[in-house]
């Protein structure tokens, strides 16, 4: 059985030695590839531009055709003659080829123009009228504008704009926030594994001190209880430590999932945690951060949406007017060439339609106001948002600097820590002091090195939240 366990324990150590060890910068480029969350978001955005090209295409030049080849209609009916008292059989035969050509064109602020051409081939024959052939082309240009308030089409593209340029923003934010779920996780797990290598220090002290005191117990230089005392320390270090090795693949099966990694995949990650002091200016952070916070600025596209739904709720709701203008040419003749020879112009027209509401039920004002107070909530929206960015500017700049002062007292902590643990120990060895002694300054000094490697961790993550609440690099924001 100990083979078996052994032969486990070579495949897993192999296993993650084999394994590619990750920096922070590549866990954060595997997150930006394989995170099933970010890819839906990416979709979001595409899904936003196609939304615009849909918004856009009123636009856009448009070409319609229709054909009809051909249209055949037989008649045979009797027609009776009151008058002469006769009846006659009446047989008609027509046939029609027919072609009709669309194009238009909408331009934003001037209006639409729309080009109809339409071709006739009509070939008749009966046995009581002459039959003809005739051909026919005529041509029809319109203009029409909206002239009290913005066609639909417009502001439907107007919104649109906005809504791209929203999910832009929005899609950065998200990307920014699952760097920042990387750092997370990342030095989650390097603080798991690091204090793992300080908890196995410990169990390495605590078994060397009851070793110790086991041979000065056999001597007879101390009590029965001191080197118990060390034996119930040791059993308590290898209990921690076994719970830190649980917590190791808690974090690390965490990380994978940020990452967007199978459950089963190897993952190993650099655990040498490096610092650099940043400088960060809570005056100029502030003023970057109202600057460039994306959802400052979702806030304020969100006012101008909301201005876009109030116009066009008065423009359903209130008086419209729209101008048009059209002229027609015909032509017609037996031959093609007919056509062409007297196609002359034949109608033009111009007209002013305006609706306006008399009376209701009061259903086109109230339409009116929802969609008033709609704005006026945005725009108490966007105050509350910049009002939340100062306050999170703020503290995350103010929390920063405070992990910039815990690593100096911590290490210094640290220092006194490992200064009283080598004090105690020797005077343990000497028999100037009891095992309860060596135990605190043992206690002591594996919470300073927690305490240490948290300080150093816990000023990486600050920075981060900094860039977060900035959306800003972090030598932008030096003094």
């Amino acid at each position: 059985m100990k083979y078996q366990w052994a032969l486990v324990g070579l495949l897993i150590a192999t296993t993650c030695s084999t394994a590619e060890i990750l920096s922070l910068q590549e866990c954060i480029d595997l997150a930006m590839q394989n995170n099933l969350q970010h890819q839906r978001n990416q979709q979001d955005l595409d899904n936003s531009h196609v939304q615009l090209t849909a918004a856009q295409a009123p636009f856009t030049f448009g070409m319609d055709a229709f054909v009809t080849a051909p249209s055949f209609t037989g008649l045979r009916d009797t027609q009776e003659n009151v008058a002469l008292q006769t009846r006659v059989r009446e047989e008609n035969t027509d046939v029609s080829y027919s072609g009709n050509l669309r194009m238009t064109q909408r331009m934003r602020h001037l209006g639409q123009l729309t080009l109809t051409s339409v071709a006739l081939r009509r070939d008749f024959s009966s046995n009581r009228r002459e039959d003809f052939l005739d051909y026919s082309g005529s041509t029809r240009l319109a203009y029409e504008r909206d002239i009290l308030g913005q066609p639909s089409e417009e502001i439907a593209l107007k919104r649109a704009e906005h809504s791209l340029q929203s999910a832009r923003l929005n899609f950065d934010r998200q990307r920014l926030q699952l760097e920042g779920q990387v750092i997370d996780d990342y030095y989650d797990l390097v603080q798991s594994v690091r204090e793992l290598e300080i908890e196995e220090q410990r169990l390495a002290q605590s078994r060397a001190n009851l070793e110790l005191a086991q041979r000065k117990f056999e001597v007879g230089l101390i009590a029965e209880v001191e080197a118990l005392r060390l034996q119930v320390e040791m059993l308590q270090a290898e209990a921690t430590y076994d719970q830190a090795q649980t917590d190791i693949e808690l974090r690390r099966d965490l990380l994978r999932e940020t990452l967007g990694l199978d459950v089963w995949e190897p993952i190993t990650i650099d655990t040498d945690v490096q610092y650099e002091i940043h400088p960060i200016d809570a005056q100029r952070a502030l003023e970057i951060g109202l600057a460039r916070r994306t959802d400052m600025k979702r806030a304020e596209i969100f006012e101008e949406i909301n201005e876009l739904n109030l116009a066009e709720t008065r423009r359903r709701n209130g008086i419209n007017a729209t101008f048009g203008a059209n002229v027609s040419m015909q032509g017609r003749g037996p031959e093609i060439s007919a056509v062409s020879d007297n196609f002359e112009r034949n109608r033009w027209g111009v007209d002013l339609q305006i609706s306006l509401p008399l009376i209701d039920s009061g259903q086109r004002q109230a339409n009116i106001s929802q969609a008033r107070i709609a704005l006026e909530q945005s725009r108490l929206g966007r105050e509350q948002q910049r009002r939340l960015i100062i306050q999170q500017v703020r503290d995350a700049t103010r929390r920063v600097h405070e992990a910039e002062r815990q690593i100096d007292l911590r290490q210094a902590a640290l220092e006194f820590a490992q200064r009283t643990y080598d004090v105690e120990q020797s005077r343990f060895e000497l028999g100037l002091a009891d095992s309860q002694q060596l135990l605190q300054a043992q206690g002591n000094l594996t919470q300073a090195r927690i305490n240490a490697l948290a300080a150093v961790i816990g000023y990486q993550r600050q920075l981060k939240n900094v860039r977060l609440a900035t959306m800003a690099e972090l030598k932008e924001l030096a003094p």
